[in-house]
């Protein structure tokens, strides 16, 4: 069977999408073009999905029809031919990534054979990032780890880089794509078997390319309206089904005929220039420019023909005999509306074009088939132009710089000539399109880029290397950011294992996070091998909690679900309030002597239950450390050799702990006085002082920083001046570039989120192409991706406007420190109820869930709390053996029926399960979260792998720094971590400095140098204009920071004195 397939569309979940793209209008539209099969596109959006299961029904194998085909006709009066209409399931993935160095956008579309495959993609691809906010979801996932995703998942599917010429968003593009096919995919180029070409190109230029030979070259509408349609299709001639489509792409021969597409110079890509300098150039010409544009001095796009030209290798394009051929065209509306003298959309134009459809069936029977003597009885300036775009005979004025080309099949006043006859067939060679002004001079200035710029170096620097080698036995070492403090302390492990032949078992190193031991861990085994395993590397809490599981092993730690539960339990008759301060004097252990009473039941059970709380921890290891002379001689003979990282952020238990070690033990801690900011957990600055100044301390300071530009290092030492207690290490920056600081002051809090998303799609040249063509970016900063970029601010609340930014535009991030979506209350009991049907949830979380059930009362969650074990059998079953009244236990057997029916009834639809819980709740299924809840879950369609990613994602989420997102922290959260670019939002006094009792203004200031003092090259502060700006920014000299506003930086110039931001 002979069929046109336009297998590359979108929904209208995608951004600037017309709202007519629904199902059963891209039918309709498809029968008026003539087209057979069309892509559904957008597979992956949960919404989109939803409408493809519900309004399509499997036809032929791996293909769709719609349910009821019986639907609106595309245009009023439109009688096309009754052709059937296929949806074969395809979906676009842009992925934003660095591979070499180098930021890559590249588009790939995704063919599913089966509405299951595609679940199991979208599962795997809702754990990577948001597929909700765009129906072409933007992933920060390298091309080549797609494609294996796709295999694994749906082998039977496939993969076909889009568009891959398109110079921001594509395989080959001049701005951010790869010079050849395997660069991209690596091992699994082999599974790439078709190529889609795009807009601005057509065989004559792909087949320049002998690298592209084995590969078959399609072309696809992309359309984002349904009347689009058609722009570019494909013609087979084989069965009508997914797996014959791709036997046939995979081997042309077995019904892979060609293509039907642009006149390339019509795609908005095709030559290079400056569409705002309305520069246009060939590309020797632009090459004579050094690429540079010669109006604005800023960097041309370089276009599609350009890019083709640079990978060519032969001067004439390569046909193999008997392969795919190829047609130009001109769409219907543009020619109709070229002979009226009228725009395509123009409404006599699309009479016209009704006329024209209902006489010859189809668009593309117009085309293809109809007999020119037939189309000249209906029009003879329709049929010379056909005539003449079926032999390529037409006027052309390319594209350039995201500008549309034009293409005339008549010259300038020709029509009204051939309407008076007089020149009907006259022999008038087309003329060439002319260039708009401004267009070529022979040289232009050249800008040379930045030169690359210095890690730090791989050997110890001078003061490193003292840290390193230094024998004495408590050495403090000072280490600004950036300085190398990692570096070091891993060297300084390092050297004991390899040169002094330390015993690793006689080594314990002591960090503040699992993240920084995990960093720790890797970087010793490469740097001292096997064997340096048996380093103990861990926080304080893991160090003391082995010591204490080795004396009592099976030692059980109670976490705050478990400790508030247990407090419940043993002061059953304390209010809410009482409560409140039995939690605060637990975790401030030891008591202070009016609270021993308080906690003495607390502590009493804990030796009951064998178990110790979490908060407790190092406070009872130093206790028996003191007490037990036994456990301190067996710790101290272990422990020859500790090492303890942020050695400013200690607390009395933690810096007791090391004292006592250190009476036998040699002592390495690092760290920086001027970023102590932990007070409020009771961290304290003077023990890191007392140290430096007890009797045999050697005392090292480490002063090159390598991760900071010079002018972000100045400001930062600037502000940390005015700080009464702090460190006087002067730190010299050793990178060579510039760097900038910034500072931008919104109208509102809203705004100045809008301002940060507005940046960073600047600071990626783009990350789509309405960015792009709207001029919210430029695309000339590319050198950074999702992950190069962090967004600080003081406290969690302000993240709520900026991820409402970042999701609005589709741009992937990681809010690091926040609570998810689903454990709001409007969606708790729906998230929890998910937990215990997969029989994952813990006792707190069914206790949690009886919690949301109508009907249970406080007496009875009472008696829940104090019998219910803490371990055993599932929630249920250690419930029926409870004493519970008759109306309780038939609430709870409601609640128990409930999650079992649930349970039965997701592998049919794990979106419709969840109904009845949302009328057991009483919660609102049309509510905002809720379509969000839903929709998720239709992504997974899986209860055990969706349980699986609540459970894993219940938590504040946890930095990743594999994830290609965009990072949002609090100040605090980015400690220990840099960003290529960085933005501080909220500099507003109240904010930065936080006002709140407790604050301290000095440690405030830290927190202000630490948040600044994480960026490498870009240094952004916002504040909003609502509030008084930070006092802190007065002590920035202003010389080092430019304001900025929408339309551009503003560079504060000096004027004889330092000056402030802020008087």
């Amino acid at each position: 069977m002979k069929f046109l397939a336009d297998l590359h569309i979108h929904s209208p979940f995608s951004r600037a999408t017309s709202k007519e793209s629904t199902v059963a209008g891209l039918s309709a539209w498809a029968r008026v073009k003539g087209i057979h099969l069309i892509g559904t596109g957008d597979f992956t959006h949960p919404g989109w999905f939803q409408q493809l299961k519900e309004q399509l029904i499997p036809a032929e194998p791996g293909l769709f029809k719609l349910r009821d085909e019986k639907n609106a006709p595309a245009l009023p009066g439109v009688a096309p031919e009754d052709i059937p209409v296929r949806f074969i399931l395809t979906a676009e993935i842009s992925s934003i990534y660095k591979r070499h160095d180098r930021v890559r956008k590249v588009h790939n579309i995704l063919f599913a054979p089966d509405l299951e495959a595609a679940e199991r993609i979208n599962r795997r691809l809702a754990a990577i990032g948001n597929i909700e906010s765009d129906g072409r979801p933007i992933l920060g996932l390298d091309s080549r780890n797609l494609l294996e995703i796709q295999l694994e998942e749906m082998e039977e599917g496939f993969l076909v880089p889009a568009h891959i010429w398109t110079p921001w968003f594509s395989l080959f593009g001049s701005k951010s794509g790869f010079d050849s096919i395997e660069e991209c995919f690596g091992d699994l180029t082999p599974h790439i078997f078709a190529l889609e070409t795009g807009l601005s190109s057509d065989p004559d230029m792909n087949r320049l390319v002998s690298a592209l030979d084995r590969y078959t070259l399609i072309s696809n509408s992309d359309c984002h309206s349904p009347g689009k349609l058609g722009r570019e299709v494909n013609l087979f001639d084989c069965e009508l089904d997914f797996f014959s489509l791709k036997k046939a792409l995979q081997k042309p021969s077995l019904g892979f005929l060609g293509t039907m597409e642009f006149f390339p110079e019509e795609g908005k890509y095709h030559l290079d220039g400056h569409r705002k300098c309305n520069v246009v150039m060939e590309p020797n010409e632009t090459r004579g420019c050094r690429g540079i544009c010669p109006v604005c001095g800023k960097p041309l796009t370089v276009g599609v023909f350009h890019r083709v030209m640079d990978l060519a290798d032969r001067d004439t394009p390569f046909y193999p005999e008997n392969g795919p051929t190829f047609q130009s065209l001109i769409p219907l509306p543009e020619v109709i509306g070229e002979i009226m003298g009228k725009g395509p959309a123009g409404k006599g134009v699309m009479e016209q074009y009704r006329k024209t459809v209902n006489r010859f069936g189809s668009e593309f029977n117009l085309f293809l088939h109809a007999p020119p003597e037939e189309i000249n009885a209906f029009s003879p300036l329709l049929a010379e132009a056909v005539a003449r775009i079926r032999t390529r005979r037409v006027i052309r004025r390319a594209g350039f710089d995201g500008e549309f080309g034009v293409i005339h099949a008549f010259a300038e006043g020709e029509i009204e000539r051939l309407r008076g006859q007089a020149a009907l067939f006259a022999d008038q060679p087309p003329q060439a399109g002319k260039k708009p002004k401004n267009a070529v001079p022979n040289s232009a200035p050249h800008r040379d880029r930045e030169p690359a710029l210095p890690a730090a170096p791989a050997a110890a620097n001078t003061k490193q290397q003292q840290a390193v080698s230094s024998s004495a036995r408590r050495i403090l070492v000072s280490a600004g950011p950036g300085t190398g403090k990692t570096h070091t302390l891993v060297a300084r492990l390092a050297h004991l294992l390899t040169v002094r032949k330390i015993d690793p078992g006689h080594i314990a190193a002591i960090t503040f996070t699992n993240r920084a031991a995990d960093e720790v861990k890797d970087r010793l085994l490469q740097k001292a091998g096997e064997g340096s395993e048996r380093v103990f590397v861990g926080t304080f809490h893991r160090f003391c909690l082995d010591w204490l599981q080795r004396e009592t092993p099976d030692l059980a730690v109670i976490g705050d679900d478990d400790r508030e539960l247990l407090v419940k339990r043993l002061y059953a008759g304390a209010t809410p309030g009482e409560r409140k301060k039995i939690i605060q004097a637990i975790r401030a252990f030891p008591p202070l002597p009016e609270n021993v009473p308080l906690v003495t039941p607390y502590l009493a059970e804990l030796k009951n239950i064998k178990a110790v709380d979490l908060e407790m921890i190092i406070a009872v290891f130093v206790e028996k450390l003191q007490n037990d002379a036994d456990f301190a001689e067996l710790v101290r003979d272990r422990v020859r050799h500790l090492f303890v990282d942020e050695f400013q952020d200690v607390n009395r238990s933690q810096f007791t702990l090391v004292s006592l070690l250190g009476r036998s033990a040699s002592l390495f801690v690092i760290g920086d006085a001027n970023q102590s900011i932990y007070g409020f957990r009771g961290s304290d600055l003077t023990f890191f002082l007392r140290f430096a100044e007890e009797p045999g301390t050697e005392c090292l300071a480490l002063d090159r920083n390598y991760r900071s530009a010079p002018v972000i290092l100045a400001a930062a030492s600037d502000l940390i001046r005015h700080n009464r207690v702090r460190s006087d290490v002067k730190i010299t920056a050793e990178r060579p570039t510039a760097g900038r600081i910034s500072l931008f002051t919104a109208p509102s809090g809203r705004a100045e989120a809008e301002h940060v998303v507005r940046q960073i799609e600047k600071l990626l040249g783009g990350i789509s192409s309405f960015s792009i063509n709207s001029g919210r970016s430029s695309g000339e900063e590319r050198r950074y991706t999702f992950r190069d970029i962090g967004v600080l601010y003081r406290l969690s609340r302000q993240a709520e406007s900026l991820a409402e930014a970042l999701e609005r535009r589709g741009i992937p991030f990681q809010l690091v420190g926040a609570r998810p979506f689903f454990m709001g209350k409007d969606i708790l009991p729906l998230a929890l109820a998910t937990l215990v049907a997969a029989g994952i949830a813990t006792p707190v979380d069914a206790l949690a869930l009886c919690r949301e059930m109508p009907g249970i009362g406080p007496v009875a969650l009472a008696r829940l709390e104090k019998e219910l074990p803490l371990t055993g059998p599932d929630f249920f079953s250690s419930m029926q053996s409870l004493p519970l009244g008759a109306g309780q236990a038939t609430i709870l057997d409601t609640l128990r029926q409930a999650t079992k029916v649930f349970h039965d009834t997701a592998p049919a639809s794990l979106a419709r399960a969840y109904q009845p819980l949302f009328s057991l709740f009483r919660r609102d299924p049309a509510a905002a979260n809720a379509q969000r809840f839903l929709r998720l879950a239709g992504a997974f369609n899986d209860l055990a792998s969706y349980a699986r990613h609540l459970a894993e994602n219940r938590a504040a989420t946890i930095y990743d720094d594999r994830a290609e997102a965009v990072s949002l922290l609090t100040l605090h959260g980015a400690k220990g971590l840099e960003f290529p670019v960085v933005f501080i939002t909220g500099v507003n006094d109240g904010l930065l400095p936080c006002r709140m009792p407790g604050c301290d203004p000095e440690e405030e200031r830290r927190l202000f140098y630490v948040g600044m003092t994480r960026a490498k090259d870009r240094l952004l502060l916002s504040c909003s204009g609502e509030e008084k700006p930070s006092p802190f920014l007065a002590e920035i000299p202003s010389e080092l920071v430019e304001i900025t506003k929408e339309n551009g930086p503003k560079r504060n110039k000096p004027q004889g004195k330092q000056l402030k931001l802020f008087n």
